[in-house]
């Protein structure tokens, strides 16, 4: 079973829910993956204390132009919607290669067939492993715009792992690499707040999720913090020195204490997952 968590608006608790959610079932005797698909700040290893290791590379197709078959004919700049292709009167185009996205379609325009496959690293995806847990992440280089094609590597990563669950924690917001994460989720937990950010981005991800017709349930962290109150919310987590403690140090809550309410919520929530 493959389940999402997400949520429109950053800090909200995505990862502290991800975590937890994932150790409980391994906890409960399910083989499970994590998957941080948060490729522009990573941060799912340092909340388990858990060492990233198995480094690979992620690369990208750029285009590389022959000069001895381009006709300056200029198609390809046209072509680039992406306007990572400039040229100069007489000369031979030239890439703007942090703009590019790999789309080939310049490529396919060019009718002097002046233009070959390169590739470039644009990222690194890495493994862990940590109480009883795979996780599987991704890192995005420096300047470069294809988080989603990191998030992508992440996730075939995981088609070789042979899990029960694979509990996907995404970025905040709708954005491209929020998609490519919960596509081929079959369930997902919307992580939000009771302030006015959090209830309306809420509205934003619950839209995401009804076009991508993936059933959702509602979890509200930090559920005291205000009288605002959210309808139909399958979980409520009130706001909890010992949560911070246990943040802070780096370990989960279902195993810095497994006697908390938070964490027997959690146990709860894993069998009715796995029944």
């Amino acid at each position: 079973m493959i389940i999402g968590v997400t949520g429109g608006k950053g800090g909200t608790g995505k990862s502290f829910f991800a975590i937890n959610l994932a150790v409980a079932l391994a906890k409960k005797g399910a083989k499970v993956v994590l998957l941080d698909c948060d490729p522009d700040s990573p941060s799912d290893h340092i909340l388990l204390g858990a060492e990233r290791k198995n480094k690979k590379e992620v690369s990208c197709l750029i285009p590389v132009f022959i000069k001895e078959k381009c006709a300056k004919c200029g198609l390809c700049v046209k072509t680039c919607q992406y306007n990572a292709i400039f040229q100069m009167p007489d000369k031979i185009p030239q890439l703007m290669e942090p703009i590019c996205n790999g789309c080939t379609a310049c490529i396919l325009a060019c009718p002097h067939s002046a233009i070959t496959k390169g590739s470039k690293i644009v990222g690194w995806t890495y493994e862990s492993e940590k109480y009883g847990l795979k996780m599987l992440s991704g890192e995005l280089k420096p300047s470069e715009p294809l988080s989603e094609k990191i998030v992508i590597e992440t996730k075939k990563r995981a088609e070789e792992e042979k899990a029960d669950f694979i509990v996907v924690d995404t970025a905040a917001g709708a954005h491209c690499n929020v998609v490519a994460a919960l596509d081929g989720c079959e369930k997902a937990y919307v992580i939000t707040e009771p302030t006015p950010f959090g209830m309306s981005d809420l509205e934003v991800i619950e839209e995401v999720l009804g076009k991508m017709e993936i059933p959702y349930e509602t979890v509200v962290n930090r559920s005291d913090i205000t009288d605002n109150k959210i309808e139909n919310s399958k979980l409520e987590i009130p706001y909890d020195r010992k949560i911070i403690d246990s943040y802070v140090k780096g370990i989960p809550l279902v195993v810095y204490d497994e006697e908390h309410p938070v964490s027997k919520m959690f146990f709860k929530l894993a069998e009715e997952l796995m029944k």
